[in-house]
């Protein structure tokens, strides 16, 4: 059985707060792209760190990093003007991409199958 990483838990609620933070930064309805964005990346972030969670593999720790990698560009890429919108995506973003890469570390079966190769 392969265990269970808490880094993965706090990616799925990091997700959670991404998709709630429109409402709560109050970006709802003034930066309509960043609210979206926020939103389907939300949504990823918790799908695919609740499949982390349920099966962990190394493939969803390196989609979440991708993930990660377009929420800190995101804002200057979709030219989000919000300060708060900005700060938010990149805070996100670097955790996010920090929890995927230490639960990858901590992966031994991907390990094994790196030195096996």
């Amino acid at each position: 059985m392969k265990e269970k990483r808490w880094q993965d838990w706090l990616n799925l609620a990091i997700g959670g707060w991404l998709f709630v933070s429109p409402w709560v930064l109050g970006f709802a309805g003034t930066a309509a792209v960043a609210a979206w964005n926020a939103w389907i990346l939300g949504v990823a972030i918790v799908v695919f760190a609740g499949l982390a969670v349920s099966i962990p593999q190394a493939w969803e720790e390196v989609i979440n990093i991708v993930l990660g990698i377009w929420m800190v560009i995101s804002s200057w890429v979709l030219g989000v003007a919000s300060r708060a919108v900005e700060t938010n995506a990149v805070i996100v973003g670097l955790l996010v991409i920090l929890f995927a890469a230490w639960a990858m570390a901590l992966n031994r079966d991907w390990h094994q199958k790196q030195i096996a190769q």
